[in-house]
């Protein structure tokens, strides 16, 4: 097959990337957090329940939890994905990739629940 070149990546590229995403999707969200959390009140919506609306207020100190779950789990995933690459099992990376960015989704949602009820009040 002359004129045809073929790609050969190598197989840590990809895990290698997916860790990546995590780092920057963590990095993005914790930066947007804990700003916007400098200019909520200093009253804010602490718990959600879904036949009441918004039945705990208190400060927004105790929101900081919100932004610091998915930072250790980053770096937690981060070295543990290092870790499974080197040993040649990428499939467990992935994993523990989707793991943490789920983790950092969801907190992003629960952020944006509780700024908005900030916003509300």
């Amino acid at each position: 097959m002359l004129g045809r070149r073929r790609f050969n990546r190598s197989p840590y590229v990809m895990p290698v990337l997916c860790t990546a995403l995590n780092v920057i999707a963590m990095l993005l969200f914790c930066g947007i957090f804990f700003y916007t959390l400098q200019t909520l009140p200093d009253t804010v919506p602490l718990h959600y329940s879904t036949g009441v609306g918004f039945d705990r207020w208190g400060d927004k100190t105790e929101l900081y939890h919100l932004g610091i779950i998915p930072l250790v789990t980053t770096v937690v995933d981060t070295l543990l994905s290092i870790f499974w690459i080197r040993k040649d099992l990428n499939w467990v990376a992935y994993f523990i990739n989707g793991i943490t960015l789920f983790v950092t989704l969801t907190m992003a949602l629960v952020a944006a629940l509780m700024v908005s009820g900030a916003g509300s009040a």
